[in-house]
């Protein structure tokens, strides 16, 4: 497998879904009414296919000193985004909870329904398997053109878990 800075896809396409193979997941980035910036289906996506392979294509820090670090490395506009952008999860069942984040367009996924102020009610349409996994498959068809949404709540959250908060 070759290191992700080898990548034939920018981060600004995403990456490549699968290692070695130069074919970018299916979204793209524009601006989602209401939310800001999201990722849209650039082609029909089957129930059950993988839409985004975090395994691939996320950061994982090691440590929150390490992350801390690395926001405060960045230009202020671009490390308030990375606070937003920033999870925890455990990368196994019962193991420990990690920091991660996403650096390519993935991280524009939006969350949808209600609770984060959907007006319009769109549903959750790309979760991954379980709260320790990072890839994010199609709960049903997507259509082509479609935002792609999850339910940023699949992760818990405690940040003193991961030494901040």
């Amino acid at each position: 497998i070759k290191p992700w800075n080898d990548d034939l896809i920018p981060p600004t396409l995403g990456y490549s879904i699968v290692p070695g193979v130069p074919v970018p997941p299916p979204y793209y980035a524009k601006l989602s009414p209401g939310k800001g910036r999201g990722l849209f289906a650039s082609r029909y996506i089957k129930e059950g296919e993988l839409v985004h392979d975090g395994t691939v294509s996320d950061i994982i820090f090691p440590n929150a000193m390490k992350f801390r670090q690395f926001v405060f490395s960045l230009p202020r506009d671009f490390a308030c985004d990375a606070a937003e952008w920033v999870w925890m999860q455990p990368l196994e069942k019962g193991g420990d909870y990690h920091l991660l984040i996403g650096i390519n367009i993935s991280a524009l996924m939006n969350s949808g329904g209600k609770d984060w102020h959907d007006e319009e009610g769109k549903t959750v349409n790309t979760v991954p398997e379980s709260g320790y996994e990072g890839k994010f498959y199609a709960t049903r068809d997507i259509q082509e053109g479609e935002e792609i949404l999850t339910d940023y709540d699949v992760y818990y959250t405690k940040w003193s878990l991961v030494g901040l908060g």
